[in-house]
């Protein structure tokens, strides 16, 4: 490809008409992006302006500083942030991937907006069936670098399942979200995001 040619030393990730490209510092990344731009022209193509961006990736190895230090790519929000170390348990810096919030506020606002919450009628386990295809989805994409913020996105479901629990059953908070954990341990795998540890 033409950007490897012209800059061996840069990687890169594309998806469709979407790229990242990675550099070594923010001089080389000034002159990456002046050279694309020139090359786009060529072809009489333009970059938008407004997805343009040149973020240092902070961590506990780059302590550098940089008015940008985070952005988005396919549906994740690329920033610095806490981790766990999996060999001693200690805390360190990492720049990673997390959902983005544009995206968990769709995922929330597709939660909410299933009406199988009103339908007091029927059984738990028919209510499952249609958030399930969904999780399946969500979790397949966002869960094999964002298992965080996806938890905390997906526990809408189960605050959704304790308000239809009260409206069915005519209890109280504390009694509905006792209710709900007599059904998880009866049926852990009721729930998608409930067999995959989201919960």
């Amino acid at each position: 490809m033409w950007l490897s040619k012209h800059y061996p030393k840069a990687s890169f990730v594309r998806y469709a008409d979407d790229v990242v490209v990675h550099c070594t510092s923010k001089a080389e990344a000034e002159r990456v992006l002046e050279t694309i731009k020139e090359r786009l022209a060529e072809v009489k193509l333009k970059i938008k302006e407004e997805k343009i961006r040149i973020a240092y990736c902070s961590d506990y190895r780059r302590k550098g500083s940089h008015e940008v230090v985070k952005f988005e790519f396919l549906g994740f929000s690329y920033q610095p942030g806490a981790r766990k170390s999996i060999k001693d348990g200690k805390q360190y810096k990492a720049f990673a991937a997390e959902i983005s919030q544009s995206n968990q506020k769709r995922i929330r606002e597709v939660i909410r907006e299933m009406r199988l919450w009103s339908n007091t009628v029927v059984e738990v386990s028919s209510i499952a069936k249609l958030p399930n295809a969904k999780l399946r989805g969500w979790i397949a994409y966002y869960g094999k670098y964002s298992i965080r913020s996806l938890r905390n996105t997906l526990l809408m479901i189960d605050r959704r399942l304790i308000k239809w629990l009260r409206k069915k059953h005519k209890i109280g908070y504390r009694k509905s979200v006792a209710k709900l954990n007599l059904i998880k341990q009866a049926n852990p795998e009721l729930f998608y995001h409930w067999k995959m540890g989201y919960c």
